[in-house]
């Protein structure tokens, strides 16, 4: 199965809607899912190269949601959103098998630069320079 496009996970409709206009005026094909259980369902029918999570979701939260999806998907790079930046969010979001972490709320060109970083990374560790998230108006 072929890899194609990147998966978002938002229990924020209003977030998904948004995200799928950008990234398809990006010219990138967008998959989304409101729940990690969704996101769970999608990744079983079809590979991706990418995910972006939300951290704090119903259900399974970002961390879960990355941890399970590595194990379905291990080629799959993970990067995540959050409002929540205390010093342990870096750190566990490492040990979930997240690449990077990016804060809320955010721009669009910051996930865009995080997406194509992940989307040219060859190796399967995290891209250098996603740690710690650039403050907030930059990037």
């Amino acid at each position: 199965m072929k890899d194609s496009g990147v998966l978002f996970v938002d229990d924020d409709q209003d977030i998904l809607r948004l995200i799928t206009i950008f990234f398809e005026c990006e010219g990138m094909e967008v998959h989304c899912a409101a729940s990690g259980e969704e996101a769970l369902l999608k990744i079983r029918e079809r590979n991706f190269r990418l995910m972006v999570t939300d951290l704090d979701m119903p259900g399974l939260n970002g961390f879960e949601l990355a941890r399970q999806a590595g194990e379905m998907a291990p080629n799959m790079s993970i990067i995540m959103s959050t409002g929540d930046l205390s010093p342990d969010i870096p750190r566990l979001a490492r040990e979930a098998g997240i690449a990077g972490v990016f804060a809320k709320p955010f721009k669009f060109e910051k996930i865009l630069t995080m997406v194509e970083r992940e989307e040219r990374k060859e190796s399967g560790g995290p891209s250098p320079g996603l740690w710690p998230p650039s403050p907030a108006g930059r990037g």
